[in-house]
């Protein structure tokens, strides 16, 4: 290969500099550049290159590593399409690549491709924010600038509003007569007290689960969160104005009596229910079931004490407000059997043998109260119940026992949540394999990996018990199983 002697500089003669090993012209210094040279210089003219850092290279090979450096060099030198081709090859090497596919998707312009890459990443990892993100605000969720809020956002600010709300109402009536309707006990079925009409009795089972993630940057996206005190309602049936306090999701008309449902309000503070559990017990049987709790032998060893039979009741029929929660979990667990130690490498020491494991696990519908009355000590023991017999929410549902309406958000309700996740979790893992032995204990440490919740309504009976040496005492009963809680006298 011929190689150009001549000095462009001085057109003086270039002569090998032995000490740099580098063509030099001895007249005029200048030293003539090769391409690495050139692409040195333009990196260098550019800043220093700003990397992503991979996650998790364990696993990826060595070339689809490369194939991603070679990318952010070539993002560095403004080469988006050269760029691009050196992640889709790497991607060919490693489908699951994410921080590969998350890259193209920055560079993509084209939505459909976009959708593409990032479904690929949320089915596998439904937990990755970034993707989850940059979905939300592709569906539309979220406009970029909320998005952007949302990340930037320590939350909303808490405000209380200035007087009433307005607010939208339903009326459920009957599609042939206009008359009030009830709901049959245990199916949620409506029917017309007057001329007999039935709805179809609606099946069992909820769809719609949210992620949680999904809807904390929703809420984070917002800049005020209002705490309501009162709403107006107008009444579908007569036309009259009145005021609905702001814990209550329904409501009987004061000049009417038709059961008026909340629908939304113009602050936009609350979101509908999912899902509705109908009531299996009747008033007559939740005031039995608290009847024969009260002369249980605790009952009466504590009214040898105090006059504690009751003389007075109200019992009534509402629903309440339970976030319901589905986890995927990464549980890790460490058993350690000192029965089989082994000789330490230090002399004289002793090391207890240690097993490590990694498994999946996860939790459905885990029901977390979302009011503040009935106490949380109340709701919570009121057992379990039976999920699978939920059907969706309709407003007309609510046309013979009230509902309460949220007051703990789900981003509270959530805190609970993660925290008997974790409890519920030590206690499966830990119990498993330890056989009673002294020797073997077990540590479990979990990772929620994703999070999803349902709003439902669940029926309870809650009454009042006044007592004859005039204490009140507050007790619930399940609405579906029948199991009663007592209070303590207040």
């Amino acid at each position: 290969m011929n190689m150009n002697l001549t000095c462009p500089e001085c057109s003086g003669r270039l002569r090998l500099d032995l000490a740099t090993t580098t063509m030099r012209c001895p007249k005029c210094g200048y030293t003539p550049t090769t391409d690495l040279d050139a692409k040195a210089a333009e990196v260098k003219a550019r800043g220093p290159r700003k990397d992503v850092v991979l996650r998790n290279t364990a696993g990826l090979s060595p070339r689809a590593v490369v194939l991603f450096d070679n990318a952010q060099d070539a993002l560095h030198l403004g080469k988006q399409d050269e760029a691009a081709g050196y992640l889709k090859d790497a991607l060919d090497l490693e489908p699951e690549f994410d921080d590969a596919r998350m890259m193209l998707v920055r560079l993509s312009e084209d939505e459909a491709t976009k959708r593409d890459h990032l479904s690929t990443i949320l089915a596998r990892n439904p937990g990755h924010a970034e993707a989850m993100q940059m979905m939300l605000v592709l569906n539309g969720r979220l406009s970029a600038d909320q998005m952007a809020r949302a990340q930037a956002s320590d939350g909303p600010v808490r405000q209380r509003a200035n007087g009433p709300v307005g607010a939208t109402t339903q009326s459920p009536r009957c599609p042939r007569c206009e008359g009030d309707l009830t709901v049959l006990d245990g199916s949620g079925q409506a029917e017309c007290r007057f001329c007999g009409w039935r709805g179809e009795a609606r099946a069992a089972g909820v769809g719609g689960d949210d992620l949680l993630m999904a809807a904390l940057l929703e809420r984070r996206a917002q800049p005020v969160r209002w705490q309501i005190d009162q709403r107006v309602l107008h009444c579908q049936s007569c036309g009259a104005e009145h005021t609905l306090p702001g814990d209550k999701l329904s409501s009987r008309c004061p000049f009417c009596h038709s059961t008026q449902v909340l629908v939304q309000d113009a602050l936009g503070s609350f979101e509908q229910p999912d899902g509705l559990l109908p009531f299996v017990i009747s008033r007559e049987e939740a005031g039995a079931r608290i009847k024969e709790r009260l002369q249980g032998l605790d009952e009466r060893l504590k009214g040898w004490l105090d006059d504690n039979r009751v003389a007075r009741a109200t019992l009534n029929g509402y629903y309440l407000p339970f976030w319901l929660f589905d986890a995927q979990v990464t549980v890790n667990r460490t058993r350690i059997d000192r029965s089989n130690s082994r000789m330490g490498t230090t002399r004289g020491s002793v090391q207890p043998a240690y097993q490590h494991s990694s498994e999946q696990d996860g939790v459905l519908s885990l029901p977390v109260c979302a009011v503040e009355s009935p106490p949380p000590a109340l709701t919570a023991a009121l057992g379990a119940f039976d999920l699978s017999k939920l059907i969706p929410y309709d407003p007309a549902q609510l046309s013979r026992y009230g509902a309460e309406l949220y007051t703990q958000d789900v981003d509270a309700a959530a805190l609970t949540a993660r925290s008997r996740i974790t409890q519920i979790m030590r206690e499966r893992h830990e119990r498993r394999g330890a056989n009673d032995d002294r020797d073997v204990t077990i540590n479990v440490y979990s990772l929620i990996q994703t999070m999803s919740y349902r709003l439902a309504l669940l029926p309870v009976w809650a009454a009042i018990l006044e007592e004859r040496d005039g204490d009140l005492r507050p007790a619930l009963v399940n609405g579906q199983t029948g199991k009663v809680v007592l209070g303590v006298v207040g």
